[in-house]
């Protein structure tokens, strides 16, 4: 049975709580163990006294425990909201689609911008990711499509990170955009020879045709 209960104050000293905490703890191990002894005899008193002490501690462990006094804990949010990520060829010209979403009940204006693109070295994209809309405004509940394009021609093998920015007031949120360029072998295709195609089944009625017929003299 824990008998132990945590006080916290504003007022008193830390030394002054440090010795009421051990003045509690003593009379609680006390009360505690006296009531143990007391429920472990089975009598009608016995099991009062174990009713008694329940509604009378468990009330004083509720108010003082931590849950409901202690400062909530600090929790940043994320810093992408979502993920992009888009595998290419040197040369390719990608659109890469994604949707904003108002989950409030009022209508919404966002800025929608880029940061740079570079790669792992921390070096500048030769060229840099174009959306084709500067903002959006979304009544309640509703969504719209904006679409970034990227023009890979001049790009090297290599994988390259950038953010979408979108800001309402005071706060950047992001989307986390990533781009691998590597090259690809592609599927494999033999060509069947072209007398195959030459080649067809007959059936036995390809074998037979039919006399006109003659006429009677």
């Amino acid at each position: 049975m824990d008998n132990k209960i945590n006080l916290q104050s504003n007022i008193l000293s830390g030394e002054a709580m440090k010795n009421l905490q051990t003045l509690t703890d003593m009379s609680m191990e006390f009360y505690g163990n006296l009531l143990n002894n007391v429920v472990g005899n089975n009598t009608q008193f016995g099991k009062n006294l174990a009713q008694l002490s329940k509604a009378v501690l468990d009330p004083y462990r509720n108010l003082y425990s931590c849950s409901d006094n202690c400062p909530p804990k600090e929790e940043c949010p994320p810093h992408c909201l979502a993920t992009l990520h888009r595998r290419a060829m040197v040369g390719e010209r990608i659109v890469i689609p994604f949707n904003v979403r108002n989950g409030c009940g009022e209508t919404k204006t966002y800025r929608v911008g880029m940061r740079d693109l570079m790669d792992r070295d921390g070096k500048m994209a030769t060229a840099q990711p174009l959306l084709n809309k500067p903002s959006v405004t979304l009544s309640p509940y509703t969504s719209e499509r904006i679409l970034l394009t990227l023009d890979l021609a001049n790009f090297a093998a290599g994988t390259y990170a950038a953010e979408i920015v979108l800001r309402e007031n005071e706060f950047n949120q992001n989307i986390c955009l990533t781009v691998e360029v590597a090259d690809s072998d592609g599927i494999v295709v033999n060509p069947q020879e072209e007398k195959k195609y030459k080649l067809k089944w007959q059936s036995w009625k390809s074998h037979y045709y039919c006399e006109p017929g003659r006429s009677k003299t």
